[in-house]
C-alpha cells in the first residue's frame, strides 16, 4: 500500500500549453514518528515508451508542470518522497502526541519538528532513519483548442511578403525630403519674411531691414534674388556630402551635422509633420522606426567613393565619371589656370529638380494666367469680345503693382514658352499645343519616353495587385526592366540645357505662384473659398480658367502631376538602374513610391481621361487635353 498520493489540477484531459499543478499528500498519519523531514523528486515520462524520463527537484509537495510545446498524449508522473525520521535519546520520557509531518522540507533540509509534545530531551541521540515512498499518476494532454468553426473548418491567416532592405532606399528618402523642402509653402514663408516683414532674425542677432520705398524694378529684383537664394539654401540637390552648401573645404567626409537630414529626422520622430506627403520614411522603408544615424549609415553604404579624389558620388554618376576618366576634376576653387575639367558641384550635387514639374503647371494654365493678367496690366486686349478682366485695376499704393512692373521689365532675361516647349520635347517627348508654341522641327525629341514611363506606371500597379495578394509573391523583374528602360531614356535627354533650364524655370514659376498668392489677386479674381486647395495660388488659376472659358479641370490635378511626377522621375533618373539586376530593388522602389505613383495616376486620369492602370497609353497629354476641351465647349 502506497503511503503517498498525487492529485492534479486541472483534471484530464489537459490542453497542451496548460500549467498543471500536482500535489503530493500522505495517505495516513504516522503515529510513531516524532520528527520528520520530506524531500520530493518528480519524474515525468511519455508520451511514447521510448521517451526519456525528466526529473524535477522541488522543495515542496507541489509541482507545477509547464506543458507548452509538448506533444499530446498520456504522460506518467511519479513522485519519490524521502522521509527522514529523528528519534529522541534513549531513556527520555515521551508523551504521546500527534505525529508532526513536515511537507515543506527540502532534500538535505534541516527544518522539522523540534520534539514530541510534552517530551523532554536527555541521553544520547540515535542516528536518523530514512525511508522512501513513491506515488504515480497519469495525465492526459490533449491538442490545444483551435478556433475551428462548428463544421471543423480552420481559419488561415496569410501575411504580406517581407520587405528586404536594399542600399538605394536612402536615395529615395533624400529625394522626397529635398523636393518637399522647395515646395511652395516653404518658399512662401521664406519670401514673406523678406518681402513683407521689417525684421529678419538669425541665430546671432536681429537684422533690421529698412522699409525702403521701391521704385522701378528694385522690388522685383529683390524678389528674384531672394528666390535664387531660397533654392540655394534649400539645396535642391542630392548632395551626399553637403559640400555644395558648406563650400569646398578640404576633404568632403560624411558629417553627422549634415543639414540635409535635419528635416528627415524631424519627420521620422514626428509623423504629423509629414501628413501631406503620405506615410513616413519608417513605413516606406519597411521598418518599425528610422533614425538619423540609420539613414546616415544607409547613405554611407550606398554612395561610392571616387578613388584618389576624396569625394563620394551617386553610383550612377560614378559610372559616368569612370567613362570620362580622362577628363580631370576641377579643383575646389573651380578657377584654375586651365578651365577645362568636370565641375565638382555638378558631379557631387546633381539637381533634384525635374522639368516635368514646370510642364504640368504650364498645362494647368499657371503661366497663361499670369500672362493674361500682365496683358491687362499693360492695357492689351488679347481676344475678341468683352474683356473679363476689364475691372482689374491695381492701385499704386500696394506693392503688387510695382512687382508686376518689375516682372515686365525683366522679360528679356526670362525663359519663353517656346524655349520651355523645346526642352519638354527634348527631355520627355512632351509637347505644348498653342500659338505660343508653334509646331516646328525638333533635332532630338524623346519620342519613346512617354510610352516607357506609362508602361512603368502600369507595371507598378500590376505589381501592387500581386503584392496585395498574400497567396502569391509579387515578381519585381517586370518593374526592374521598365525602370531600366525609363532610366536610359531620361539619361539620353540629360544634355545641353538640362543643367540650367529646369532650375531657371523652377525659380520663375515659384515667383509666378507667389505673385498669384498675393491678397490683391484674391480681391480682384475672387475664387471658391470652400474648396480645400493645398496652396494659396491655386484658386486664382481656377478662377481665371472660369472667366476665360478655358479647361474646367481643376489645377489641383495638375499640381499633383507636377509634384509627384517630379519625385518619381528623380528616383528613376538618379538610381543606378542601368546596372541593377536585383528584382528586390525594383520591388522596394515600387513599394516606397506607391503613394506618389497612385496619386499621379489618379491625377492623370482626372486631367486627361486616360486610366494608366487599365492600359498603356502613349498619346501626348496635350492632345488628350485638347480633345477634352473640345468636348467641354461643345456641351455648352
Amino acid at each position: 500500500m502506497n503511503d503517498w498520493t498525487i492529485s492534479q489540477k486541472p483534471d484530464d484531459p489537459v490542453p497542451v500549453g496548460t500549467v498543471v499543478r500536482f500535489t503530493a499528500a500522505p495517505t495516513r498519519s504516522k503515529a510513531n514518528a516524532t520528527s520528520q523531514q520530506n524531500a520530493f523528486s518528480w519524474q515525468v515520462q511519455g508520451p511514447f515508451h521510448t521517451s526519456q524520463q525528466e526529473t524535477f527537484s522541488e522543495p515542496s509537495a507541489q509541482f507545477d508542470w509547464d506543458t507548452a510545446g509538448l506533444r499530446a498524449g498520456v504522460y506518467q508522473v511519479t513522485v519519490t518522497v524521502t522521509t527522514t525520521t529523528a528519534t529522541p535519546p534513549a531513556g527520555a520520557a515521551q508523551t504521546p502526541g500527534p505525529p508532526q509531518v513536515a511537507l515543506t522540507g527540502g532534500a538535505g533540509g534541516t527544518s522539522g519538528t523540534s520534539g514530541a509534545a510534552g517530551g523532554s530531551a536527555g541521553g544520547s541521540a540515535t542516528p536518523p532513519a530514512s525511508t522512501q515512498s513513491t506515488a504515480q499518476t497519469t495525465v492526459q494532454l490533449a491538442a490545444a483548442p483551435t478556433s475551428a468553426g462548428p463544421d471543423g473548418a480552420l481559419p488561415v491567416s496569410l501575411q504580406r511578403t517581407a520587405m528586404i532592405s536594399t542600399p538605394d532606399q536612402v536615395l529615395w528618402a533624400i529625394i522626397r525630403n529635398r523636393t518637399n523642402a522647395i515646395g511652395f509653402q516653404h518658399y512662401r514663408g521664406f519670401i514673406d519674411d523678406i518681402m513683407c516683414g521689417d525684421q529678419l532674425t538669425n541665430q546671432k542677432r536681429p537684422v533690421r531691414v529698412p522699409t525702403t520705398v521701391f521704385r522701378g524694378v528694385d522690388a522685383y529684383e529683390l524678389l528674384r534674388v531672394a528666390t535664387d537664394a531660397f533654392l540655394m539654401h534649400e539645396v535642391g540637390v542630392v548632395d551626399p556630402t553637403g559640400v555644395v552648401r558648406r563650400g569646398f573645404h578640404g576633404q568632403a567626409n560624411l558629417r553627422p551635422d549634415d543639414s540635409t537630414f535635419d528635416s528627415i529626422e524631424q519627420i521620422a520622430n514626428d509623423p504629423s509633420l509629414d501628413r501631406s506627403f503620405g506615410p513616413g520614411d519608417d513605413q516606406r522603408l519597411g521598418r518599425q522606426s528610422i533614425s538619423l544615424p540609420q539613414l546616415q549609415l544607409m547613405r554611407q553604404q550606398y554612395y561610392q567613393s571616387l578613388d584618389g579624389e576624396l569625394k563620394t558620388v551617386l553610383p550612377y554618376l560614378a559610372v559616368i565619371r569612370e567613362r570620362l576618366s580622362d577628363i580631370p576634376l576641377k579643383p575646389a576653387t573651380e578657377t584654375p589656370l586651365n578651365c577645362y575639367g568636370i565641375l565638382r558641384s555638378h558631379l557631387l550635387g546633381p539637381l533634384a529638380i525635374e522639368l516635368i514639374w514646370s510642364y504640368w503647371l504650364e498645362e494647368g494654365m499657371l503661366v497663361q494666367t499670369l500672362l493674361t493678367i500682365l496683358a491687362r496690366f499693360e492695357n492689351r486686349k488679347i481676344h475678341v469680345g468683352p474683356d473679363p478682366l476689364a475691372r482689374f485695376d491695381l492701385d499704386p499704393l500696394r506693392p503688387l503693382s510695382n512687382l508686376l512692373w518689375g516682372w515686365i521689365q525683366d522679360e528679356y532675361r526670362r525663359l519663353t514658352v517656346r524655349r520651355r516647349a523645346l526642352e519638354y520635347d527634348h527631355e520627355y517627348g512632351l509637347k505644348l499645343l498653342g500659338r505660343a508654341a508653334p509646331a516646328e522641327e525638333r533635332s532630338d525629341p524623346r519620342s519613346k519616353f512617354l510610352e516607357s514611363f506609362h508602361n512603368l506606371l502600369f507595371l507598378a500597379h500590376v505589381f501592387y495587385k500581386e503584392d496585395d495578394d498574400t497567396t502569391v509573391i509579387a515578381d519585381g523583374f517586370p518593374v526592374l526592366n521598365a525602370l531600366r528602360e525609363t532610366h536610359l531614356l531620361l539619361a539620353e535627354g540629360a544634355h545641353n540645357q538640362f543643367g540650367d533650364l529646369p532650375s531657371t524655370s523652377r525659380a520663375e514659376m515659384l515667383i509666378m505662384q507667389w505673385l498669384l498668392a498675393r491678397p490683391e489677386m484674391r480681391d480682384f479674381l475672387g475664387g471658391r473659398p470652400m474648396v480645400p486647395y493645398e496652396e494659396d495660388w491655386m484658386d486664382r488659376v481656377d478662377s481665371m480658367k472660369l472667366m476665360q472659358s478655358w479647361t474646367d479641370v481643376t489645377i489641383t490635378h495638375f499640381r499633383d502631376l507636377a509634384v509627384f511626377g517630379e519625385q518619381i522621375l528623380l528616383a528613376v533618373r538618379y538610381g543606378n538602374w542601368g546596372l541593377a539586376n536585383d528584382p528586390q530593388e525594383a520591388a522596394n522602389w515600387a513599394r516606397y513610391w506607391r503613394p506618389e505613383i497612385q496619386r499621379y495616376v489618379h491625377a492623370y486620369r482626372s486631367a486627361t481621361g486616360v486610366d494608366l492602370t487599365d492600359r498603356k497609353d502613349a498619346t501626348v497629354p496635350a492632345v488628350l487635353l485638347r480633345r477634352r476641351l473640345v468636348v467641354q465647349r461643345g456641351a455648352r
